[in-house]
């Protein structure tokens, strides 16, 4: 451990790796030297704060070396050392680590975060801690008091940045503190085999990683129904990805009471960052990008620190300001700095009751660090946490919209699924399907179409309206107005509150529809949406306070049942966190009113555009062979050997993009023809379907006045162990000419960075001859390519075989 002396100042440095080199001696030599430059600060604090600066000196990051830096980038190489989770010596200090990003927490004086740090490559900066003061681990109100969790505190109001020389730490009153803590490993939250309907076979479920759980307990003067509460804290951290997460609980003691605390108000995470991990909430300095008065206002850049709750609905990570809670006049130390701070908390409520009976569990709070405010670069970063934590949402078959029901009918278009590869049969709105009856000669039919359905390979799902909507001249029908929503004036709403008896009817006869017919996949549109009910006499909330809370449970807990049953789940919803598996992609239902060429136009420009935000596979589409909500034989795709151009363009750009359309209508072909152009499609898609199902690069976004495009790309190798020496996958782009005019010699740049290729790459154009590529020093490629009118071209990109 190196000390060097300041002034009056020591700064203790240590070596990371046990080699510190002269440049990152002398920067941090220059960081104390400007630390013992400012003022200390006069505030108290309890005498253990300075040992554990030195300790923390000797665990943690007060210096960065680049020499340190992540070896590998794990956008592109799998980086495979395991989450630790290590105690220091004198038992002070917890650290949990992945080899990408780091979060340690100090025992003394109180519990709390002291550092986080994000171990980047060269190219990004390095090792950098984003830490910029303490906040409490949590913050909970109990009935009507609020108590911070973990109680550290920082003595300095000096807030602008972590002034390591001085950074005096005490307990706050009235907290609840640290009991203990124990280490284990995440669990699945529900049921899930990797590789099911085409997902990624080698993703792990649950997530490898590791989980700290630390118990707090309540002030001594705290009331006696407070001190009876456990609040547990849980952190996992993730192998291999930049990716934590956070969330609460509260639990009685003992089930032997018959007290009643109401937990009113939760806050899950507040971390106090510098930008650009955090966003600019600037006090004299500019936002970057920011022009001068008069230019259009621009938008904010991203955070590096990308934080979201894994909710569908009422809770939030919003960015404040951390200025209001600095230094005070006359000592405007912080005067100034940029200070975000970030709150992750529940909207309304929660208002949920803990009892003998009731526990609280919090909603999670997933923390992704990224290294760059590149917008391509952060987005594929959100798209592999999404891998990570839902893996599900990889399933990708390939399904069909019946708007028929007859047996006769269903076999007949079975039939046909099965010929040209389908994998999925969907009773769509319009065709009749009933999912809440109980009638044993529907259900034995049903039952019987499933079964002719399984034989050909091809499993059945079906349609049904299930919360919004459903209530007092809802146009989904009222299920009662005992289970309608009650508005604040006491008035029925028109949706069913999916916290009372509804909720036990629906599952009900969701649960023995499936147990009768064998059905795999349901279309459940319009789930909770996230509105209040003041009703005071429904099964599952008390009353508006903890309706949202327990409406969003409800609802969770039900997808998460379908998906222990292994039943495949459409919602409009972002419920991916609960099993849900896709929602609509580029979407507006009017959108498919429109003639078909302008439809597959504007769809495809909002499908590129959702690509930033969803893998390919959590998206829906729409192609409406027969009429949907209007524009008549100029929006259908029928007669489908007519129309044979479009369809075959539909087919292309969502098979290609790897986004499931729904295809609704009666049938998937009237021709030999038609059916040649399905198979081909079909066939691509699912020769290369590991790869298309994985994240975008985007070339050039559709304006319909030249070329555009998009690639995919797969540098893990995922589903490309082959076992020959044959050329594996590394990306698949899709380049569309959408204009009536011929395009000769378009130079179409291709960069491979991200398919994790470095010096040459095998590349196909269409059903060409593969070609060899070696590639730039930027990792790019640049292809001259002739576009007919009209046309859809592909390019697979393998890497050579040895």
């Amino acid at each position: 451990l190196f000390v060097m002396k300041i002034g009056s100042v020591s700064c203790p440095l240590h070596p990371i790796k046990g080699i510190m080199s002269v440049i990152g001696l002398l920067v941090v030599v220059t960081m104390c030297g400007l630390a013992a430059a400012l003022p200390a600060s006069n505030a108290s604090s309890r005498p253990h704060a300075q040992q554990a600066l030195s300790m923390h000196a000797h665990q943690g990051s007060t210096d960065f070396n680049l020499n340190d830096a992540q070896s590998v980038d794990w956008l592109v190489t799998k980086v495979t050392t395991p989450t630790e989770v290590t105690v220091s010596s004198d038992g002070d200090f917890i650290t949990m680590s992945n080899q990408l990003i780091t979060r340690q927490f100090t025992l003394q004086p109180a519990f709390g975060t002291v550092d986080f740090v994000l171990n980047a490559t060269r190219k990004y900066g390095g090792a950098q801690s984003f830490f910029r003061a303490t906040k409490p681990e949590a913050l909970i109100t109990l009935d009507n008091v609020t108590y911070p969790v973990g109680g550290l505190a920082q003595a300095s109001l000096f807030r602008a940045y972590c002034n390591r020389s001085n950074f005096d730490l005490n307990a706050t009153a009235n907290a609840f503190t640290y009991k203990s803590h124990r280490v284990t490993t995440p669990a699945a939250p529900f049921k899930w085999i990797p590789g099911t309907r085409g997902s990624i076979a080698e993703l792990n479920w649950p997530p490898l990683g590791k989980t700290l759980i630390v118990e707090f307990e309540a002030p001594a003067n705290a009331p006696l129904a407070h001190r009876n509460l456990a609040v547990t804290i849980t952190y996992e951290m993730y192998d291999g990805i930049p990716v934590m997460a956070k969330w609460l609980n509260v639990t009685q003691r003992t089930t032997n009471t018959t007290q009643d605390v109401r937990v009113a108000a939760v806050v899950v995470e507040l971390l106090a960052v510098h930008p650009p991990f955090g966003a600019y909430i600037t006090h004299g300095s500019h936002v970057p990008g920011d022009d001068v008065d008069g230019s259009v206002p621009t938008t904010p850049p991203l955070t590096q620190l990308h934080i979201k709750t894994d909710q569908a609905h009422s809770t939030q990570c919003a960015w404040l300001d951390d200025f209001p809670n600095s230094q005070v006049e006359p000592n405007l130390q912080d005067a100034g700095a940029v200070e975000p701070y970030v709150n992750c908390s529940y909207m309304l409520g929660p208002g949920a009751h803990v009892n003998a009976h009731e526990s609280f569990v919090s909603f999670r709070a997933l923390e992704l660090v990224t290294d760059s405010t590149d917008l391509e670069r952060h987005m594929l970063s959100r798209h592999r946490m999404t891998q990570y934590l839902a893996p599900h949402t990889t399933e990708n078959p390939l399904y069909f919209g019946s708007t028929v029901s007859t047996t006769v009918q269903v076999k007949a278009l079975v039939d046909q699924m099965a010929e040209v590869g389908f994998d999925m049969f969907v009773f769509s709105f319009g065709s009749g399907f009933n999912l809440e009856t109980s009638n044993p000669v529907y259900l034995a039919e049903i039952a019987e179409q499933v079964e002719y359905a399984r034989s050909k390979g091809i499993e059945v799902g079906g349609y049904d309206l299930i919360c919004l909507d459903r209530g007092y001249g809802g146009y989904g029908g009222n299920v009662g107005d005992q289970w309608d929503v009650m508005t604040d004036a006491g008035a029925l709403g028109q949706d069913a509150c999916f916290a009372s008896g509804w909720v036990d009817k629906l599952s009900d006869y969701v649960h023995n529809f499936i147990n009768q017919t064998g059905l795999a996949m349901l279309i459940t549109d319009g789930p909770y949406g996230g509105g209040t009910c003041a009703a005071t006499n429904h099964s599952h909330h008390d009353d508006r306070d903890d309706s949202v809370y327990r409406q969003t449970q409800m609802q969770n807990d039900f997808f998460m049942t379908m998906r222990n049953l292994g039943v495949y789940i459409n919602q409009p919803d972002f419920y991916f966190y609960q099993g849900g598996n896709r929602v609509a992609m580029g979407y507006d239902e009017y959108q498919y009113s429109l003639p078909r060429v302008m439809d597959l136009s504007v769809s495809r420009t909002g499908m590129y555009d959702d690509l930033y935000t969803l893998l390919p596979s959590q998206g829906w589409m729409f192609v409406p062979l027969v009429q949907y909500h209007s524009g008549g034989a100029e929006a259908a795709f029928e007669p489908l050997s007519e129309h044979l151009a479009e369809y075959e363009f539909a087919l292309a750009q969502y098979l290609g993009a790897g986004v499931a359309a729904m295809y609704r209508g009666d049938r998937l072909y009237d021709t030999n023809a038609t059916r040649a152009v399905v198979q081909k499609w079909v066939g691509f898609y699912k020769a290369h379907r590991s790869t298309i199902i994985q994240p975008v690069i985007h070339l050039r976004r559709p304006n319909m006045q030249s070329w555009d495009g998009f690639m995919h790309v797969n540098p893990y190798g995922y589903g490309q162990s082959n076992g020959t020496s044959t050329p594996t996958d590394a990306g698949v782009a899709m380049l569309f000419n959408p204009t009536d005019a011929t395009l000769t010699d378009q130079l179409v740049y291709l960069p491979l960075y991200y398919t994790g290729l470095t010096d040459t790459a095998l590349i196909t154009v269409d059903s060409g001859s593969p070609q060899l590529f070696t590639l730039e020093r930027d990792y790019s490629v640049t292809l001259k390519l002739t576009m007919l009118p009209v046309s859809v071209h592909t390019v697979v990109i393998q890497a050579p075989s040895s």
